[in-house]
Order: structure tokens, then sequence, then C-alpha cells
């Protein structure tokens, strides 16, 4: 049976945007010319939080404002290049049109910087797809606290219990319990099935294609 759904929040990296090959790659960059020698593997081990606690998760050590703003000053000198090379994920295109189709209100719930999010929004030509945008600097704590979901649903004039949650890493998930909200759907690939349960999720689905089924009974399109 569908789910009766009052609007939908979607995490952006590795859910509707296919940006974690470049993120992962432009941060091993920036640390390398920080003298620190980091794997994909452990940068995909901290996906999720904003770009200075990946920093310090990896470098295990805290950065100063200085040092902040000098990471973020390396990391897009390695990611600009590579931005254009960014392209939605298979089925993302689908589903938001499908949300438009059944007028379900959406937002975007991201840890990107609301300059990054624009960026994004307009490289795909989403900029009119959202009813909210909510970066990590939009409000006081970013993902997983709860405060970015309240603010989207607040902006969309939809409560927690009438919401689904899209994301990919546990920073999706335990931001959308936290907040009230009771369809959280994990995507795979990030994270595995487990992690994605253990930290909230209530669906799991391997692709966005079948996120759609899920919420409506319909079936997506590749795209």
């Amino acid at each position: 049976m569908p789910l009766s759904i009052g609007a939908v929040l979607f995490d952006c990296d590795g859910t509707l945007a296919d940006s974690e090959p470049m993120i992962t790659a432009s941060i091993i960059d920036a640390l390398r010319d920080e003298g620190f020698i980091t794997t994909v593997e452990q940068v995909r081990a901290v996906f999720g939080p904003p770009l200075p606690e990946m920093i310090e998760l990896l470098t295990g050590e805290p950065l100063t404002p200085e040092r902040t703003e000098r990471m973020r000053e390396r990391y897009w000198v390695h990611a600009g290049p590579r931005r254009a090379d960014v392209r939605p994920m298979r089925g993302a295109e689908a589903i938001l049109d499908a949300m438009a189709k059944h007028g379900i209100p959406i937002a975007m719930v991201t840890n990107k910087t609301e300059a990054s999010t624009a960026i994004q929004l307009r490289q795909f030509g989403w900029e009119q797809r959202f009813g909210a945008t909510v970066s990590a600097d939009s409000v006081p704590n970013a993902k997983p606290a709860p405060d970015m979901a309240l603010e989207a649903l607040r902006r969309l004039g939809v409560t927690p219990e009438h919401a689904a949650f899209v994301g990919d890493t546990e920073s999706d998930t335990n931001c959308a319990r936290d907040a009230g909200i009771p369809v959280i759907i994990g995507l795979t690939g990030t994270r595995d099935a487990a992690t994605l349960r253990a930290n909230g999720a209530t669906h799991i689905v391997d692709s966005l294609d079948e996120v759609l089924p899920l919420l409506f009974g319909v079936k997506a399109s590749a795209s």
C-alpha cells in the first residue's frame, strides 16, 4: 500500500546528486596539501557531517576558524574543476517529477553550505524544484541534529508526523528520527542496510527507483 505522505525531504550528496566520488577525491587532495594522507575508504567512512567536521574526523585535530577557511579553500581548488562532472543520481529526475505530479511538497536538506547548495541546484537546473532548501549554515545545528529537518518542514508548512525523509547516511536517518519523522528511507551505497536501520531508517532501498513504489505505488522510469 502507498504511504500517506504530506512532504518529502531529500538529502543531496549521495542521494539526489552523484557527487560523493568528487567530494572524496577533493578531500583527499586537500588533505594531502596539508600533509595528511587519507584513503577513499577513510573518507567514505566519515561521510555525512559538514566538511569541517569530516576534516576533523580524518585528521584527529580540531580546526581553528583560520584553518577551517584554509581547508575550504584547498578543497575548492580541487573540487571546482570536478564539479562539472557531477550528475543527478539515477532515478533522481523521475522522483522529483513524481513529487510535482502528485503535488507533494519537497525540500532539500543538505550539509552543504547555502552557497554550495545554490551552485548545485543551478548546475542541475533544479532552482524551482524544491519548496525549501536548508543547508548546514541555515540553522544553528547541522545534521545529524534534527534542526534542519524541522526548519524544512516549518518552511513547507507540514508537521513531522506527515513527512518522509530520504537519505544515504546515518546523519540523515538520525536527523529524521530525532525530528519525529515516521517514514525514513535509507538509500544504501554509502552505508549498508544494517547501519542505516540501526540509525533510524524504517525502510531500505538500493536505488531511488524503489522510492516511488514505496511512497505512491507507481513505477519510476530511469533517468
